[in-house]
């Protein structure tokens, strides 16, 4: 984490089509992940930390994570990584939930759930990203994939994803990433698995975006809102305004919420919170303390989640205040063998 990092690069093609409403229901893309058209034997390159020249590497090829129990590979069949938009958090617009349901809960919802902005959010990235994809109906953009990592493990979050930044654009590539932020569509999502330079450019992003009229930036709300089971991608249309809770805390809102009987209140939530996740750290650095220490940060500088969680479950930071610590993730090569190095 407080090492010079070396540079992964990938590039490929990003297809717009499959970003909602362009694709419907579950398989659509929202506003923070994307899948990326690679060739996986010349798609992939690395630049140390020293500054070498870039070279080509086949580190991913057939390697997976264990992704809580399911095998995940982090190229797929047909040739695509999935992206983790790095740094950035648009409200959800089908949240998968896999947990123990409450009899009361079962067989009576869907699986998936939705925000306020989930589909708005996903509707704006797909209509700048059009603005790439020239006329005649294109719907093909090429795209940069750029991380910061030491090793090829650093690169891939639990669930099998990369984590990074996407650039489009011929001259002056720009980052995907940093307009959804300075255009209210996104919030800052912080980890302590990026570099200083990185939150600092999201804090200076954030600025702009947080005050975006009608955009889920300006809609944030520190009271925890009501969950609505009944909110979910296939219900979904523009425009869909509302006041929201960060995604990070209407994540755990959604999964504790089908966990117990009735509505899900305030207290119920922080009870739950204080339980603790299997494979959720739930701990951050203040991000004043992160950005004055990095490269000698203690662990022991960490504040709990739901220390920063009122009595009733309001939230008692904003979105920009908190760097989370990462969840790490394993990589096997396709021999079942830890990839540890380029």
């Amino acid at each position: 984490m407080n090492k010079p990092k070396g540079l992964l690069t990938i590039v490929g093609t990003l297809d717009i089509s499959q970003f909602w409403p362009a694709t419907k229901g579950g398989k659509s893309s929202d506003g923070d992940t994307v899948h990326l058209k690679v060739d996986p034997q010349a798609s992939f390159t690395f630049t140390s930390a020293t500054g070498t020249k870039p070279k080509q590497t086949t580190k991913f090829v057939g390697a997976s994570v264990n992704d809580h129990g399911k095998i995940a590979k982090v190229i797929t069949k047909s040739d695509e990584i999935k992206i983790r938009l790095q740094g950035i958090d648009t409200p959800e617009l089908h949240l998968p939930v896999i947990a123990k349901r409450d009899a009361s809960k079962k067989g009576k919802y869907g699986n998936e759930f939705r925000q306020f902005y989930g589909a708005g959010a996903a509707n704006a990235l797909h209509d700048y990203l059009k603005t790439f994809a020239g006329s005649n109906g294109n719907t093909k953009v090429h795209a940069t994939f750029v991380s910061y990592v030491n090793t090829p493990n650093d690169a891939i979050d639990s669930h099998g994803r990369f984590v990074g930044d996407i650039l489009v654009g011929t001259a002056g590539a720009k980052s995907i990433n940093t307009w959804l932020v300075e255009n209210g569509w996104a919030f800052p999502l912080f980890y302590d698995s990026m570099t200083k330079t990185e939150v600092e450019t999201f804090l200076n992003a954030w600025k702009a975006g947080r005050n975006r009229g009608s955009r889920p930036g300006k809609a944030f709300q520190k009271p925890l809102q009501p969950f609505d089971p009944n909110r979910n991608v296939n219900n979904a249309k523009l425009p869909d305004p509302g006041n929201v809770n960060f995604p990070k805390i209407f994540r755990r809102q959604a999964k504790f919420f089908v966990q117990v009987p009735g509505t899900l209140s305030g207290q119920d939530f922080v009870k739950m919170l204080n339980k603790g996740e299997k494979g959720k750290p739930d701990r951050a650095y203040p991000t004043p303390y992160f950005l004055q220490n990095f490269g000698s940060l203690d662990t022991k500088k960490r504040v709990r989640l739901v220390d920063r969680i009122g009595a009733q479950g309001e939230t008692l930071f904003k979105p920009e205040e908190l760097v989370f610590q990462e969840d790490p993730a394993t990589l096997f090569d396709a021999g079942g063998k830890k990839v540890i190095a380029w």
